[in-house]
């Protein structure tokens, strides 16, 4: 009876192992069907250090796939706010075969006055960003980058166009959009966050203008921080990304093509049609909003595109199994 139970503990080892054999590395590549192209979009992750090799994992499947840009929608890491920590997502942005556009999220700059992020000076830490991540305004990430239009000296709001679609970042985050309070707090603070939002909001102006001049087929837009659009105009939350919120309402309804807004922050993968027109509540049918999975769930999002169609987004969702490092 022993050397039976032995036998089947070895059995169930062999396949355990047989398993995780086959289980390795990154999943097959997907084709893109006839007529579509498809994107890539992730965010919030990796945090811990056991999601960094998920991540590597991410970056496999990536780089595996056909895909016309990996669009990353903020927070790389979520401590400490180091240049080195900066400088190991700028190595791992270039490493993929694809075009990288990155917009900044709140952990890389708003929230690193927290101890465990260092005590720095938010305004100082996004200075260091855009010097690692934007040095070359007008261009894109990656080891093929692409030419994009930039915003003056918000360069981190970028801009192309792709297959009849117009895409574009905006720099919005998380914590209050950055109105979050802290120790040494001061004016300057504020008055940035007013500055930067405002000029978010000129961004989106001027890209619904080029869309509607080029006659695209669609709107991209991608941010980190999730505005509250369920929330009441009201709410003291949904207010801090205001002109913002009132320009994307008005620009999306007199477009009426399809808009797709991708965002990161809560770290939970959803899809909707979450934006209603203040005047009368009447939703936006034109508007799909998608958010990203984010740590503990590392992974990524495919946007598949059929140009032309009524609904031209279709989304397949990729998350590293919890257990899965190699």
């Amino acid at each position: 009876m022993k050397f039976k139970r032995l036998a089947i503990l070895a059995l169930l080892l062999l396949a355990g192992i047989a398993f995780l054999i086959a289980a390795r590395g990154p999943a097959d590549p997907i084709p893109d069907p006839p007529g579509t192209f498809s994107f890539a979009v992730l965010g919030d992750a990796p945090y811990y250090f056991f999601e960094d090799w998920q991540y590597r994992l991410v970056l496999d499947e990536l780089a595996a796939n056909e895909l016309a840009a990996v669009i990353h929608v903020g927070d790389i890491f979520w401590r400490p706010c180091t240049h080195e920590l900066y400088r190991r997502s700028l190595g791992w942005f270039n490493e993929l075969p694809h075009p990288v556009i990155y917009t900044p999220g709140d952990n890389e700059w708003t929230d690193c006055w927290e101890r465990g992020s260092g005590r720095h000076a938010p305004l100082e830490r996004l200075d260091r960003l855009r010097e690692v991540f934007f040095a070359e305004p007008g261009m894109s990430l990656g080891s093929r980058p692409i030419p994009v239009d930039s915003q003056d000296e918000y360069v981190e709001n970028v801009r192309w166009r792709h297959e009849g679609l117009v895409f574009a970042t905006v720099h919005l985050v998380g914590s209050w959009n950055g109105m979050a309070g802290f120790d040494g707090r001061a004016r300057g603070d504020d008055e940035a966050v007013v500055q930067r939002t405002e000029a978010a909001a000129a961004w989106l102006r001027e890209t619904f203008a080029k869309a509607e001049s080029s006659s695209a087929e669609a709107v991209v837009l991608a941010f980190h921080g999730n505005p509250a659009f369920e929330n009441p105009v009201i709410d003291r939350y949904r207010r801090t990304y205001e002109p913002f919120l009132e320009a994307l309402e008005e620009e999306a309804e007199r477009f009426g093509k399809p808009v797709l807004l991708t965002h990161g922050d809560y770290h939970e993968y959803s899809v909707d049609r979450p934006l209603v027109r203040r005047s009368d509540g009447r939703r936006l049918a034109n508007v799909v909003r998608m958010q990203v999975p984010g740590s503990p769930n590392v992974g990524w999002v495919r946007v598949t595109v059929t140009p032309g169609a009524d609904e031209p987004f279709a989304f397949r969702e990729h998350v590293v199994p919890h257990w899965k490092f190699f």
